[in-house]
């Protein structure tokens, strides 16, 4: 039997050996060369930074010598949490590469190939692009009227100009805000005269539905927004015709709802209040009504009160609802036949009261006259031995007149400080500083940027943590007479909130008109 076996492996070899024999023996009109195999040597794990410059230099070598003009080359990118198409990213031996590519991991395939007989040679390593953005100041600009968003990087140093080039929002006009929603999936809100959208975390990346008039639950948006606010668990806009819409997102991003309607009508001043430093149940959103000149407060959820949710009620009726108030006679409410109007309003992280809540500052104006109304607004609803009970709509803080204050009626921007109680105003290239707690209320000259214009007055109140306690720093922007923009940071903290005659620890130049700054944390 062994035998057998013996001999059938013998004939088959025999077979095989006939077979190749047939295959090979009458082919000896073919060219053999050796094969010059190039060897790739470059790191095998990479990290660049978008919009940075990823230059690599690979060793290329082969036995018998390496000529670099026999050769083409291609550099490929492939995204690794997905299976598009790769992208081609250099087609010369030393990479040279303005990166694009958003954030994430990928793969980087470098393909070396003969240009006479196809044969290729390749490496591959591991490429993880981070991002430039994630920390430091975005910058809204006016660029001749076009939107413009820049940055000033704080985990590379660099500035980043035009943010937003390359896409659908790269020729909007008229910017008018930067907000940050924390409890959106998509936080960045950007409004302009062309329209409202949000922008994604990941590299201001823009799509279609982020349009605003995406979040509206049935109604129709067709009205530029013109000034936005918002304060978890809800937020508000008012359009061009001074209507407002609110949302509620206790249960996610929520959407608007129709206008809301005021005592006598559906207007709404440039202006929005809340509580900033305080999470509530059922919060006060206050707003100024310019018809009936008085103020107002919203909440969608007026009718777990037994009122009218759609309706905006004044100020001055909260306690002939039984609301709680406190201080009441500090000040009157403005009524209709005072003709008041509203100058500005802020809302700012100042606790008097050690309580947690936050003070509301607004101006209004009669005539030449100037007038401070401090608020702190409150919680409608509040939790007592697990029962719902009416909380405190608000309670009185300050009533000042400002009227004395240099070139007051002249103050083209505001601010207000969440440290002591100092507010601040800019008139041409010179900013006052008021203590409005004094007795005797007077401005004092802070800065003088000689013949720059301010074009912005702001504190930017941060959203995480504050360990450097930089909601208390002075946002400058400015234009020189050239049309460039320059923006200052001062420090309010170690300073007290004087400023007088400061050197900004933060500054840069090469802006647009600056129209809005924000802290991207």
């Amino acid at each position: 039997m062994k035998n057998i076996e013996k001999n059938l492996i013998i004939c088959l070899l025999s077979l095989f050996g006939l077979f190749l024999s047939s295959c090979y023996g009458d082919k000896g009109n073919y060219e053999y060369r050796e094969l010059n195999d190039v060897t790739i040597v470059f790191e095998d794990a990479l990290t660049t930074l978008i919009r940075d410059s990823l230059k690599i230099s690979p060793q290329l070598s082969a036995p018998n010598g390496y000529n670099p003009d026999k050769y083409t080359y291609e550099w490929k990118v492939y995204y690794t949490a997905t299976t598009q198409d790769p992208e081609v990213i250099g087609t010369e031996a030393d990479l040279k590469y303005y990166v694009s590519l958003l954030p994430g991991k990928y793969k980087l395939v470098f393909t070396v190939r003969e240009k006479d007989s196809d044969i290729f040679y390749r490496k591959t390593s591991d490429l993880e692009v981070k991002t430039t953005t994630t920390l430091g100041w975005l910058v809204l600009c006016s660029e001749e009227g076009r939107v413009r968003l820049d940055m000033i990087s704080h985990i590379t140093g660099d500035t980043y100009r035009d943010l937003l080039k390359g896409t659908e929002l790269e020729t909007w006009q008229e910017p008018r805000q930067l907000l940050y929603d924390s409890y959106m999936a998509e936080p960045f809100y950007l409004v302009t005269g062309s329209g409202t959208t949000r922008l994604s975390d990941n590299e201001f990346q823009w799509q279609e539905s982020y349009l605003i008039e995406n979040e509206f639950a049935g109604a129709q948006f067709d009205k530029a927004v013109a000034y936005m606010g918002t304060h978890y668990p809800g937020k508000l806009i008012i359009d061009e015709d001074g209507r407002s819409y609110y949302c509620d997102n206790t249960m996610g991003d929520g959407l608007f709802g129709s206008s809301r309607k005021n005592q006598y009508g559906y207007k709404k001043g440039l202006a929005i209040g809340f509580n900033r430093l305080e999470t509530q149940n059922l919060p006060l959103f206050m707003l100024w009504d310019p018809v009936y000149r008085e103020f107002v407060v919203c909440t969608d959820q007026f009718q777990a009160l037994g009122l009218d949710s759609s309706f905006d009620y004044p100020m001055s009726t909260l306690s002939g609802y039984g609301f709680p108030i406190t201080n009441d006679a500090l000040f009157a409410w403005p009524a209709y036949q005072d003709q008041m109007q509203l100058v500005c309003m802020e809302n700012t992280l100042y606790d008097k009261n050690q309580s947690g809540r936050g003070a509301t500052y607004a101006i209004l104006s009669k005539g030449d006259a100037r007038y401070l109304y401090g608020i702190i607004l409150g919680n409608l609803v509040c939790l007592i031995d697990d029962e719902e009970k009416y909380g405190v709509a608000y309670e009185k803080i300050y009533y000042v007149d400002l009227s004395s204050c240099a070139d007051i009626t002249q103050a083209s921007h505001f601010a207000f400080s969440s440290l002591k109680t100092y507010m601040y105003y800019s008139v041409g290239s010179k900013v006052y500083a008021v203590n409005f707690a004094a007795s005797t209320p007077a401005s004092e000259l802070q800065l003088d940027l000689g013949d720059e214009e301010i074009t912005l007055l702001k504190f930017y109140l941060f959203e995480k943590e504050d360990t450097d306690n930089r909601s208390y720093d002075l946002i400058v922007g400015s234009e020189t007479p050239s049309g460039e923009g320059v923006l200052r940071i001062y420090d309010g903290f170690d300073s007290e909130g004087n400023f007088l005659n400061a050197e900004p620890e933060e500054m840069e130049t090469g802006f647009a008109r600056i129209v809005d700054v924000m802290y991207r944390e």
